[in-house]
């Protein structure tokens, strides 16, 4: 059995968001302002300067 949203073509991510849509749209004026400020997201990335960095984070499959 597949999921509907999967036999449409959409990701799960992409599903989600449709939906999360539809249920801000349907707030209640006095609703809607806080709930369209909690969707709001930021990211900031940031490029390590060298490759060194990333020696820190590795782990070998004998430690796993």
């Amino acid at each position: 059995m597949v999921a509907y949203w999967r036999q449409a073509g959409l990701s799960y991510i992409r599903f989600s968001a449709i939906c999360a849509n539809a249920v801000r749209a349907a707030l209640k004026p006095q609703f809607k302002g806080e709930a369209l400020k909690t969707a709001e997201a930021s990211v900031k990335v940031m490029k390590p300067k060298t490759a060194s960095y990333f020696k820190n984070f590795y782990i070998s499959s004998a430690e796993i």
